[in-house]
């Protein structure tokens, strides 16, 4: 009971608070969700004002109060049309290079898919550039300067309760010195996944940005679709002809997470995810070992929220804060969403796309 009131005050530091639990007659597993509620509080709301004395001279920007009629019009524009069912920071890690954020997930993803488990854990070793303790820096800096020694860096730990993945990794390299895929092992299955999922998270985001910069909103020939809300547990569809695509709406859309069980589109975007697979050195094949392939999926490329609303508070025209409530499908980011409503705060004159 100590341990749990202890660890509720430490959520409760951070922020968290949980609750309302109580039990059931079952189990919960992996895929038995079917979507999550947010209510979402923003404060001290602004937008980005541009302001042009000539036509020659540089714009000035500026940050000014929000008005109400901005925020109406932005959050009637995702419900009507939705947003791009982006993966966000949760499963990618820090927008960036790599030398300027450190290490991503879908880096190490990569590694492995690769089967270049050495490179994968010490990607996982070196880490990221920010949000990290003072502790998480003495370990990662053990790692570096005994060059890769993990009694040596198990040492760092100094007993603190960090890295948990990590400190998995550096008992497994203890144990299997010359087996980087094994000590990789000692990590639970999930963990394991969710770095090879990474990577295709990447592909995936990379893709619908291609899709939507070439395309947009309209459904083109080659285009994957699901014919119903019931067909995502069967086959896609390929949209054939200019006909079919009259009968199909954006939100129909699918694009694959790469694997060797997926079909992928049949015009640019197809060539598109063979360029990126063959820069990055991938290859997703059926025989390889579960830590270097994935049989892939489809994600929908549009996504719209149910039960959209806005309250806002302030003055009669500003709008000074706002909370947000709406429901999401599963594996849909409430992060997207808010980028997405965000992502119109400039007022310029001279862009209204």
């Amino acid at each position: 009971k100590r341990v749990e009131k202890a660890s509720q005050q430490h959520l409760i530091q951070q922020g968290i608070e949980l609750g309302l639990f109580y039990d059931v007659d079952f189990v919960l597993g992996m895929g038995d969700l079917t979507g999550n509620q947010f209510e979402i509080f923003v404060r001290n709301l602004k937008r980005i004002q541009v302001n042009y004395a000539g036509p020659l001279s540089s714009p000035n920007e500026s940050l000014v109060d929000c008005d109400k009629d901005h925020v109406k019009r932005m959050v009637e524009r995702i419900r009507q049309h939705g947003f791009i069912n982006f993966y966000g920071e949760q499963r990618l890690g820090s927008p960036g290079s790599i030398e300027d954020v450190g290490v991503r997930a879908f880096d190490i993803g990569q590694a492995m898919i690769q089967q270049d488990f050495s490179k994968a854990i010490h990607l996982l070793m070196e880490g990221t550039t920010t949000r990290e303790t003072a502790e998480v820096r003495r370990v990662r800096k053990a790692w570096k300067e005994s060059n890769g020694d993990p009694h040596a860096t198990l040492k760092a730990y100094k007993g603190a309760d960090i890295m948990p993945r990590e400190k998995a990794i550096l008992q497994g390299l203890k144990r299997y010195s010359d087996n980087p895929l094994e000590a990789l092992r000692c990590l639970n299955h999930s963990m394991r996944m969710f770095y090879v999922n990474a990577y295709q998270s990447y592909i995936w985001n990379l893709a619908a940005s291609r899709r939507m910069k070439i395309y947009g909103n309209h459904v083109v020939e080659g285009d994957l679709y699901y014919d119903s809300e019931r067909d995502e547990r069967c086959d896609v569809k390929v949209v054939k002809t200019t006909e079919d695509a009259l009968s199909v709406n954006i939100s129909q859309i699918v694009l694959p997470l790469p694997g060797y069980k997926v079909r992928y589109p049949e015009n640019e975007i197809g060539e598109f995810y063979a360029s990126l697979l063959q820069h990055d050195n991938v290859r997703f094949e059926k025989i390889d070992i579960p830590e270097a392939t994935a049989k892939g999926s489809y994600r929908k490329l549009i996504v719209h929220p149910v039960n959209l609303t806005v309250e806002m508070n302030g003055s009669d025209s500003t709008c000074k804060s706002m909370k947000l409530c709406f429901q999401l499908p599963k594996g849909c980011y409430a992060t997207m969403l808010l980028r997405e409503l965000m992502l119109k705060t400039a007022d310029r004159s001279n862009d209204l796309s």
